[in-house]
């Protein structure tokens, strides 16, 4: 466009929310090639194992990686590694010794709560206090910590973080995995999940499939994941124990935290699956603003923004800009390894203008810039045109590049007058100088 007032229509977009209700789905955005045997994530980072015995840790600090030997990940609150008769805190800056003991099972939570499975039984350490129960087998805490659940062979107890014993049932059948929460959430043999209330009682139970395969759960906020090993993922409301989604996936052991999701894979790899509720929409003129609800450390792996005009690979965990040049109503799709969501934006125009003087004003959303030979300027402002006939003007929001246009340079026309009008008047100046 040229000319003055300098009109561009831009895009726009309302503020949507994602999804709402029960329908919304995982993203995989992240797919890890490590070899792991194991692997376990918290707020503050994602560890894993891999078969060479390297312990790699990933956090904001960037990757550490350290060799243990044998050793198994076990995750609370906090990521802990358990080598030989000690316990570590995984850390960004490495392994901090916690406590040690000879021929025990560590389950801890957090540093100063930590369950122990020895020949005696359970023992409980919980803010300096110790309480013993006769009772041996898998343990699983809350993501609170105010209780876990044992699984001594077909029998599955709940305890609360003192050591008293909430309730007892015999499942009489296998049980894979458990954890315990509001209800307690148990996998069972035959790919049966069962929900089970502080009396005891069952709330709901949902029968997966008719096979026999082990499985493994955990929950993160309203959702319960199934990893049906060598199948796939299931994600069920945990609320009703109703299927939201499933994702095809070969895995074989899983960790959860609010809105994250890591699955290993029978080939090592490691699938990091995000709630798509932790990803945001904001529309902003010329486009969209993707931000990200996500732990600092998951800067890795990217999501594909698909639209009617072409689509865009973004990076995971950093704020992106995706422009969008149209107006009305456009389809946008945010597609990963596997989950995708798509939703409805309205295209709304935005006016830009710019004088022969300089003088630019931007109405509309975002965070702009204008870029006027080489430099850059934040609007309204008056930028310098030089002295060429025309300037030319490019329009950024959020660092990306909108729009360029031309614009007619009354600094040059200003010159070009005062030019001619020193040429005239040197002119008549010499013809009467002669006359």
């Amino acid at each position: 466009m040229k000319g003055f007032p300098l009109l561009l229509l831009l895009a726009a977009f309302t503020i949507l929310p994602m999804l709402h209700g029960d329908a919304l789905p995982l993203i995989e955005v992240w797919i890890e090639d490590a070899s792991a045997k194991q692997v376990a994530i918290s707020s503050e980072l994602m560890a894993y194992l891999s078969e060479n015995g390297t312990l790699v840790i990933t956090s904001d600090r960037g990757r550490l990686a350290i060799r243990v030997g044998e050793g198994k990940l076990v995750a609370g609150r906090d990521v802990f590694l358990q080598e030989g008769n000690a316990l570590y805190l995984v850390t960004a800056k490495g392994l901090e010794r916690i406590i040690g003991c000879k021929r025990c099972s560590f389950y801890p939570y957090s540093k100063d709560k930590i369950a122990i499975v020895d020949s005696k039984g359970l023992l409980l350490i919980s803010g300096g206090e110790k309480r013993r129960l006769r009772v041996r087998g898998t343990v699983r805490w809350s993501d609170d910590g105010s209780r876990l659940s044992v699984i001594p062979g077909d029998e599955l107890l709940v305890v609360n973080a003192s050591g008293s014993i909430v309730w007892r049932k015999d499942m009489n059948t296998q049980l894979f995995d458990a954890e315990p929460d509001d209800l307690t959430y148990v996998c069972m043999k035959g790919c049966e999940v069962y929900a089970i209330n502080d009396k005891s009682f069952v709330a709901w139970t949902n029968k997966l499939c008719k096979c026999c395969i082990p499985g493994k759960l955990d929950r993160s906020g309203d959702y319960i994941f199934v990893l049906i090993q060598g199948k796939e993922l299931a994600v069920l409301n945990a609320r009703n124990g109703r299927r939201i989604q499933s994702l095809s996936m070969e895995g074989y052991e899983i960790d959860a935290i609010p809105g994250i999701v890591a699955v290993r894979d029978g080939d090592g790899r490691i699938h990091v699956v995000v709630d798509a509720s932790r990803v945001h929409i904001k529309g902003e003129s010329g486009g969209v603003l993707i931000s990200w609800d996500v732990p600092s450390w998951l800067k890795s792996g990217e999501l594909t923004v698909e639209h009617p005009q072409g689509r865009t690979a973004i990076p995971v965990g950093s704020d992106s800009f995706v422009p969008i040049p149209v107006e009305g109503d456009v389809n946008v799709t945010l597609r990963g390894f596997s989950g995708e969501v798509s939703l409805i934006v309205e295209v709304r125009p935005l006016n830009v203008t710019a004088t022969p003087f300089g003088d630019i004003r931007i109405s509309g959303d975002g965070v702009f810039e204008v870029e006027v030979d080489g430099r850059r300027y934040v609007p309204p402002v008056r930028v310098d045109t030089g002295w060429l006939p025309t300037y030319t003007l490019r329009i950024y929001n959020h660092g990306v590049l909108l729009a360029e246009s031309t614009s007619i340079n009354a600094r040059f026309l200003v010159m070009m007058l005062v030019t001619s009008i020193m040429i005239i008047a040197l002119l008549f100046w010499r013809v009467r100088s002669r006359s």
